[in-house]
């Protein structure tokens, strides 16, 4: 991925060095990641009975109907009007070690786990394509894709960072009330699911002929606008507004193509010379380069990787943390991004890296969803 002379000569050897370094992390992670992973909900079964035994068998008859070669794993749930529902999963481990409630909050909280961890990854695969293809058109000069491909990543970086601090303050909050009801615990569950399955699934296709989507997309520019609001280190909206422009019909001269300016030797007309691919000849001619569009597309990477960054680590965290207080960890069956084998012992170092023993750690209901400073035990 190392860029020929003629590009580091128009880019400037620091600013091909950031952006290289950039696209490299994303790139890096991605490959040392999970290479896939599956986002499984469980079973929500309305059941007919009025009481704990009746549900129960309710359950187990209808789930060993429906696919008598599973082995199944379930829980019945009462609600305040009298009525009672089940929750079966057919990827769970031995649950014995459990008590009620806590199998209770797994049924609800796994299927969170396990979509966040699916929105992460393809969160990461998707920044780390983007950055991959731009660096390589900016290596061919390919101005018009590289920019292109630079203002997607930086407005999946937008949207990515501001999402991620809303699902995080969303578990801080609930978390912090201390060990969840049932209903709370279904209310919850809910409603982050339903907002990561507007983050996987929303669209805007056909809202311009008046046919609102299921599930509605925010407009990239609200993201874009609050990035530019919580970052001071450069101008966001200027370098997306150069984006913009770079991928707008009336630029093409900009971009694809670059204009030389000259007379003809009887000096009666002014002669523009165009090529498709001129940053080698316009490096052999010696006129100047002002390559503005490339650092336009060049800039974004380094920022949009960096929002990327430390966006999908507050995420991990946030995984790690609720997957360790509702004692998801090593649980399921499935592998999926983040999670450990066997559930953490009391006296096991803490999976979450903190240095602390598990049973001082933070992951407990009550505290907050707050990454401790590290810590070394005696």
């Amino acid at each position: 991925m190392s860029f020929e002379e003629q590009v580091v000569r128009a880019l400037g050897r620091e600013r091909a060095d950031r952006v290289q370094g950039a696209a490299r992390q994303l790139m890096t992670l991605a490959d040392d990641d999970a290479q896939s992973t599956q986002s499984v909900v469980h079973i929500n079964v309305p059941l007919h009975a009025h009481n704990a035994h009746d549900a129960t068998a309710e359950l187990a008859n209808l789930l060993n109907a429906t696919a008598p070669e599973e082995t199944w794993t379930f829980v019945t749930v009462s609600h305040p009007d009298g009525t009672w529902s089940g929750k079966a999963s057919p990827f769970m481990k031995d649950t014995t070690a459990l008590d009620s409630r806590d199998w209770i909050a797994h049924f609800a909280l796994s299927d969170l786990h396990m979509r966040m961890a699916a929105w992460r990854l393809t969160q990461l695969w998707r920044a780390a394509e983007l950055a991959e293809q731009t660096v390589e058109a900016l290596g061919r000069w390919r101005l018009l894709v590289a920019a292109a491909c630079s203002r997607s990543l930086l407005e999946g970086a937008a949207a990515l960072t501001h999402e991620t601090t809303l699902l995080h303050k969303a578990w801080d909050t609930f978390k912090k009330a201390g060990p969840p009801t049932t209903d709370s615990l279904t209310r919850f569950s809910a409603d982050l699911n339903n907002r990561l399955a507007k983050l996987q699934y929303a669209s805007r296709v056909g809202q311009s002929a008046g046919q609102t989507p299921v599930l509605q997309s925010t407009n990239v520019m609200t993201y874009s606008n609050k990035l530019a609001k919580n970052t001071t280190t450069v101008d966001v909206l200027y370098l997306y507004g150069w984006l913009c422009d770079a991928v707008h019909p009336s630029f093409g001269s900009a971009t694809t193509h670059t204009v030389l300016r000259a007379s003809d030797r009887p000096k009666t007309h002014a002669i523009e010379h165009y090529a498709r691919h001129p940053l080698k000849p316009l490096a052999a001619s010696g006129y100047a380069m002002q390559p503005t569009v490339a650092h336009a597309a060049a800039d974004p990477l380094v920022l949009a990787a960096d929002v990327v960054y430390s966006s999908l680590s507050l995420v991990q965290w946030t995984m790690g943390d609720l997957g360790l207080t509702a004692e998801i960890h090593g649980l399921n069956r499935l592998s999926y991004a983040g999670d450990s084998d066997q559930p953490p012992q009391r006296s096991d170092a803490c999976p979450c890296g903190s240095g602390r023993k598990y049973k001082r750690c933070v992951h407990r209901w009550g505290q907050p969803s707050t990454p401790p400073p590290p810590a070394v035990e005696p």
